[in-house]
């Protein structure tokens, strides 16, 4: 994972199994749900993620890791928002599962760069992940 700030900690205990339940996180069914959008998870290092509102157009998102069927992790930006990192585990329960849903700050830095040689005042400016 990232280097990252300040983060928030949610979890639900889900009346069904594991495997049902990662089917409905990996499918968007609770993505969806949890974020009020219509969501489509490519659900691999890599993979993205696809929402379909139009407000969400302009997001920067992709999956980072993936753990047996029980674990996603993804990074993602609002054009107008800042960078965080969401993390979902699926644990079993004796009445089903519990799901923890982690989103994390990451730490960015602003870069400023010309972005025309001939004319050094224009200036591009784009945010970057912390290494």
């Amino acid at each position: 994972m990232q280097d990252s700030g300040p983060e928030m900690t949610s979890t639900i205990d889900i009346d069904a199994e594991p495997d049902e339940v990662w089917e409905a996180i990996v499918n968007g069914e609770l993505a969806s749900e949890w974020m009020g959008d219509v969501i489509a998870i490519d659900a691999r290092p890599g993979g993205r993620l696809d929402f379909g509102d139009d407000e969400m157009i302009g997001t920067v998102e992709e999956v980072d890791e993936t753990d047996s069927d029980r674990r996603i992790v993804w990074s993602w930006r609002h054009r107008e928002g800042l960078p965080s990192q969401v993390e979902i585990v699926v644990e079993p329960t004796d009445q089903g599962s519990k799901v923890t849903v982690v989103e994390r700050l990451l730490e960015y830095r602003i870069i400023v760069a010309p972005t025309n040689q001939t004319n050094p005042w224009q200036m591009s400016v784009h945010m970057q992940l912390a290494a």
